[in-house]
């Protein structure tokens, strides 16, 4: 149960942010006092999550997505705007207090959401005013949603409070390369874990392309491939390179770091739109390339993944593709059809993408693997990615 947060009060400082969360879970263990179901009301929180909106519609969207997952992850959520930044310094915030049932109906949990629009000067400080209102001693989920401003005074403020760090590569502007770029070398000096919604989204791919090799005489395959190529949505009649191809960066690098290839030329662009890298699996070359393709799927999505390999005389070829519902994989073997399967797998929502970025622990190794050979494509001189929160 949520109050009117349009008739909440504004709270002006942190002690009255402070008071008003007092109050308002105060008001709501009375309201249920006179009740005669059995539910009790404990004011729980198992982890800080604090939300770098920048401007009110993201705010709200946000707010949206957290109201969601409130019910698996009740937490203290701090979501954070900027308001007339040349104006006088100040901040404006309300406070929302949530009751849920927990799964059994037999208790209710709380989660609490303050929504804070920062004004003038003091939107440049947004880490003052973070720090006293964390509940100490809960780890911290830093979700920056939209376009983060990496190698800033207010990226280091801010991601020296996080115990882990959320973003959304796929929503950057442009091509989103300058700012993968300079999130694998932020993550990889500081071993800060990186959950991307760009990669997380992957993992129906993922599962895909590892079955290509599931056949046991196909598996030697695994240590002979030669080429990677990538194929990724555009908009028609925009220049391939305005696409944001975040996402399909990361294809190439997830497959390179479980495959244990280094990256031996990076990046570069091709006169008609592709984008190619050379790699190196154990003594040989590996050629990458990204294709722009005609697609219903939004721009910068990816269409199709096929990965050649040739072992002695034998040469493999698997192909994944997707639809907003389901992934398909075709092998060949020497020219002929050795499995072709249709996997069920819808696109995850944002609710999903942010409770996998909160709950998945066993996937930050990968992930930084991924992540720092993503640098690597980039020409950014990432470390090896080491234990992810060895900070």
């Amino acid at each position: 149960m949520a109050q009117d947060l349009a008739a909440a009060p504004i709270a002006r400082s942190v002690p009255e942010i402070e008071r008003q969360l007092a109050a308002a879970w105060a008001a709501e263990r009375e309201r249920r006092a006179g009740r005669t179901e059995s539910h009790v009301l404990a004011r729980s929180s198992v982890s800080n999550l604090v939300v770098v909106a920048g401007q009110p519609e993201t705010a709200q969207r946000c707010a949206a997505i957290v109201g969601a997952t409130a019910g698996r992850h009740p937490s203290r959520t701090l979501i954070l705007g900027v308001a007339d930044p040349d104006g006088p310094a100040g901040l404006e915030a309300r406070v929302e207090a949530l009751s849920i049932p927990t799964p059994s109906g037999a208790a209710l949990t709380g989660a609490e959401t303050v929504y804070v629009a920062a004004r003038g000067e003091t939107g440049r400080h947004l880490a003052s005013i973070i720090l006293p209102l964390l509940v100490h001693d809960l780890p911290v989920a830093l979700w920056w949603p939209v376009d983060p401003q990496f190698h800033s005074h207010r990226a280091d403020r801010l991601l020296a409070l996080a115990d882990r760090l959320i973003v959304d590569g796929s929503e950057w502007a442009g091509d989103g390369l300058d700012r993968l770029a300079a999130l694998a070398d932020v993550a990889g000096r500081s071993r800060l874990p990186v959950a991307d919604f760009a990669l997380l989204r992957q993992y129906r791919w993922r599962e895909a392309l590892a079955s290509v090799y599931d056949l046991p005489d196909l598996r030697p395959h695994l240590r002979s491939v030669r080429a990677i190529t990538v194929e990724f949505a555009t908009v028609e009649g925009q220049p391939a390179y305005l696409a944001n191809i975040v996402r399909p960066v990361y294809h190439v690098a997830w497959l390179a770091s479980r495959l244990g290839m280094s990256v031996v030329t990076p990046m570069r662009s091709e006169p008609d739109g592709c984008r190619t890298a050379v790699l190196r699996q154990g003594g040989h070359a590996v050629a990458a390339e990204w294709r722009p393709a005609s697609s219903d799927l939004g721009p910068g999505s990816t269409v199709r993944v096929e990965i050649v390999s040739r072992h002695g005389r034998d040469e493999l070829a698997g192909v994944v593709a997707a639809d907003e519902r389901s992934v398909q994989v075709t092998v060949q073997d020497r020219g002929r059809e050795r499995a072709h399967r249709i996997y069920a797998a819808p696109r995850l929502r944002e609710v999903e993408l942010l409770e996998r970025a909160i709950d998945d622990r066993a996937g930050d190794r990968i992930a930084a693997e991924a992540l720092a050979v993503a640098g690597r494509l980039l020409a950014v001189d990432v470390p090896a990615a080491g234990r992810p929160g060895a900070r």
